[in-house]
């Protein structure tokens, strides 16, 4: 690649969109310059990333705790690019300051809406005409770093978690595809946050309404809540629960009806809690 400013590319992420991200750019660095790592952090030890990794003999550790990590990402003292694809360790300010890194972030959201952790939850959940993906520069605030591309999805009623996630992978990819000769040569027309500080943070703790569907709201507020804990046969989100003559039951899965009074036929289960 002509231009390249850094002499080794790290992909410090999880799942599809990394794993997808290391083929784009195991086949730009064909001539092995600049040098192509790739790492995780808490990773299944059963994923397609990793074992990709392994079977393309491109150098690859999973980190099962921070410091170890932290210890690892301090040996790059040469010019090195991160690229942070879905990737759950938060970088610390001593290795924002090390000026021979680089360091960029996939969000799932359009940023500064719904910083931190579920994004798409929070999108579908709070009825947002619009959902996206946001690459940024890291900072010393969670997501709250300068713009480097942004790229919408409109969103109606037939979004579900899953939906919403699988687009937004492919849109992320599509994302770093587009702005990738650029961000080799680290000439990028950054645009600052505005209000990210004072935009709402969530944590993986956070589910909407406490994971618990409430019977007095609307079909839409009800449907919005049931899609954005729809994972499909993914168990990235507990079931979301539903209180019946005063005990709590899982949502298995629903079905809208509009002659139930409760606009959903649903299929409960023990609430194991």
């Amino acid at each position: 690649m002509r231009g390249v400013v850094f002499e080794q590319i790290l992909i410090l992420g999880t799942g599809t969109l990394a794993l997808n991200i290391a083929k784009k750019l195991k086949e730009m660095c064909a001539d092995s310059y600049p040098k192509l790592l790739c790492a995780s952090y808490l990773e299944s030890h059963f994923s397609l990333f990793s074992a990709w990794c392994k079977t393309s003999k491109i150098p690859y550790t999973n980190f099962c705790d921070k410091t170890t990590l932290e210890d690892y990402l301090k040996t790059f003292q040469t010019p090195t690019l991160i690229i942070s694809a879905h990737n759950y360790y938060l970088f610390p300010p001593k290795l924002l300051r090390n000026k021979a890194l680089k360091i960029i972030n996939y969000h799932n959201s359009l940023l500064p809406l719904h910083r931190g952790l579920n994004a798409q939850m929070w999108s579908i959940f709070e009825q947002d005409s619009a959902s996206g993906i946001t690459w940024h520069c890291v900072s010393s605030g969670i997501d709250c770093g300068d713009i480097i591309i942004q790229k919408s999805i409109p969103l109606d009623s037939t979004y579900t978690y899953l939906k919403l996630t699988q687009e937004q992978i492919q849109l992320g990819f599509n994302a770093l595809v587009e702005i990738c000769d650029s961000l080799m040569q680290w000439n990028l027309s950054l645009k600052a946050q505005e209000g990210s500080n004072n935009s709402t943070l969530h944590s993986a703790r956070d589910l909407p309404n406490n994971g618990i569907l409430d019977l007095h709201w609307n079909f839409e507020k009800k449907s919005a809540f049931l899609r954005s804990m729809d994972c499909g046969k993914s168990q990235s989100l507990p079931k979301p629960k539903i209180l019946l003559e005063g005990e709590k039951y899982a949502i298995l899965d629903y079905t809208p009806n509009p002659k139930n009074a409760l606009g959903f036929d649903f299929t409960l289960g023990e609430c194991n809690e």
